[in-house]
């Protein structure tokens, strides 16, 4: 860091106790300044080494944390790593396999196609002629990765006794955060089930092509999966030469994870062009399975509605399904966060015009300048979203991801209104009722006894007052319209079972 010169990182993490009398070295002043904090902070964690890299690589998509220019320049870390030797490579395969390269193998190519922080792949071919990809984790990268994240953990609570910034941003959760999405890629033997969970989830589909795990040359440092050739997703001049038609091909991409996210319990996490293939068929094939996240009913259900206010210019409700997805929000912020998603809004007059990879970094501007907390599963899940919007919107311009949203929200909100969900809700809405109104009076008579002692003391704020009735009238229609839906399920069973009964 000091020969980096990132001081600000050195003073936040309270490391300048370890320099001689706490004394941080300047920079040359004769010298004209060649690279930019951003860049000389990627340059630091690359030498750092795979850790470091994957942190970077995190931190890269977490734009409600870090500036724009820090979070362009993290994400060039994702393509700048140099190979292992083949040697190394060909000892790890020939120790886990049990068996040597040259037994195992017909051919393999000693130069990798792909090389990531934690492991890197090469393409091979078995004895049997089959085409294959062979990933392997490098050398003690798991031992390196333990102990850098215990470096990380004591640094994360240093710095959040000492930073405001930290303390905000609840620096060690974020770690732990960091910690799990690292040691998820760090397993091989994870990232075959999850590739085989997806098989599953599109066995239906025959247009989309995931490739098969070969168990028995699997272990958790290696991994040899079916090798799939085509033409990547964004290279433009290829796919027309090839005669594809880019306005369905970006339909068809978009849709993989949008069909993973509002119907799968789990979703493909990076949808960057690198995991993605035309295959010669007209099949999407479809790699990489080391990140994935998690999606349940609730999350789902708060995000419908936030697609559903972006559609509708509806703030109030984009404010509250943002709070409700679990975000933690100051209560001084919120009326500023609410102005400040007003203007970016208000910027985008037509929906065509919402951008959602642009806006969704204004949007997390705003977040990160009202510190507003985001949980992590869903901050994975926008940005998810973010770049297979991206993905689209590479292969036509003029693509339209809110038309291709439309109907995947649509059918989310009639599901949470139908009567069938209605139902489903009263018992547990009985319940709640029950519970309430057996301790009321209990709270009542605390109330009363607080107010005779003069205890409470009540204070009236009616700015944005007309807001807040808006909004509680509308909670009041939904409530009378479900309660109304209930009385007319029970009423029309009630006179089916007396009809059944008289019959």
């Amino acid at each position: 860091m000091v020969k980096h010169r990132l001081s600000d990182l050195i003073k936040s993490l309270g490391l300048e106790k370890f320099l001689p009398l706490h004394w941080i070295p300047p920079g040359n002043p004769f010298r004209k300044e060649v690279y930019t904090t951003s860049q000389r902070t990627r340059i630091a964690l690359e030498e750092l080494g795979t850790t470091f890299v994957k942190v970077g690589q995190i931190l890269s998509t977490r734009t409600d944390i870090l500036p724009s220019d820090f979070t362009l320049e993290l994400t060039k870390l994702q393509n700048s790593l140099p190979p292992l030797p083949f040697e190394t490579i060909e000892k790890v395969v020939s120790a886990e396999l049990g068996r040597p390269v040259s037994e195992l193998f017909r051919s393999f190519d000693r130069v990798p196609i792909g090389v990531a922080s934690i492991g890197q792949a090469h393409a091979a071919i078995l004895q049997d002629g089959t085409e294959v990809v062979v990933k392997v984790r490098k050398p003690g990268v798991v031992e390196q990765v333990k102990e850098d994240l215990d470096i990380l953990r004591q640094l994360a609570e240093h710095s959040n006794q000492r930073s405001e910034y930290s303390y905000s941003y609840k620096l060690p959760a974020l770690i732990e955060e960091i910690a799990d999405t690292i040691s998820s890629e760090l397993d091989y033997i994870r990232e075959g089930h999850s590739a085989e969970h997806f098989a599953r989830f599109f066995e239906g589909n025959p247009s989309i092509h995931i490739p098969k795990i070969l168990w028995q040359y699997t272990t958790p440092s290696v991994l040899l999966l079916e090798r799939i050739r085509g033409i990547g997703i964004l290279d433009l001049a290829s796919l027309d030469k090839a005669k594809i038609n880019r306005k369905e091909l970006a339909g068809r991409c978009v849709n993989i994870w949008l069909k993973m996210v509002f119907e799968d319990e789990m979703f493909h996490a990076d949808p960057h062009p690198g995991n993605m293939f035309v295959e010669t068929d007209g099949r999407l094939g479809l790699i990489d399975f080391g990140m994935v996240g998690m999606v349940d009913g609730e999350v789902r259900d708060h995000l419908a509605s936030a697609v559903k206010a972006i559609i509708d210019r509806d703030v109030d409700t984009l404010l509250d399904s943002i709070v409700d997805m679990g975000a933690v929000a100051p209560e001084s912020s919120k009326e500023n966060f609410r102005a400040d998603l007003k203007h970016v809004m208000g910027h985008y007059p037509q929906l065509a015009d919402f951008y959602l990879t642009t806006n969704l970094g204004e949007i997390f501007s705003v977040i990160r300048r009202n510190h507003v907390q985001l949980p992590a599963n869903t901050f994975l899940l926008l940005k998810t979203m973010s770049m297979a919007q991206s993905l689209g919107k590479g292969l036509d311009p003029d693509f339209d991801f809110f038309q291709e949203l439309k109907p995947h929200v649509e059918q989310i909100i009639q599901k949470r209104y139908s009567v069938s969900a209605t139902v489903r809700r009263l018992p547990s809405a009985v319940s709640d009722l029950v519970l309430l109104g057996s301790g009321l009076p209990k709270r009542l008579l605390r109330i009363i006894k607080s107010v005779e002692r003069g205890e409470i003391h009540v204070g009236t704020n009616v700015e944005g007052l007309e807001r807040h009735l808006e909004h509680l009238e509308r909670i009041v229609r939904m409530m009378v319209l479900g309660i109304l839906a209930a009385a007319i399920f029970l009423g029309m069973t009630i006179l089916f079972l007396a009809f059944k009964i008289g019959s």
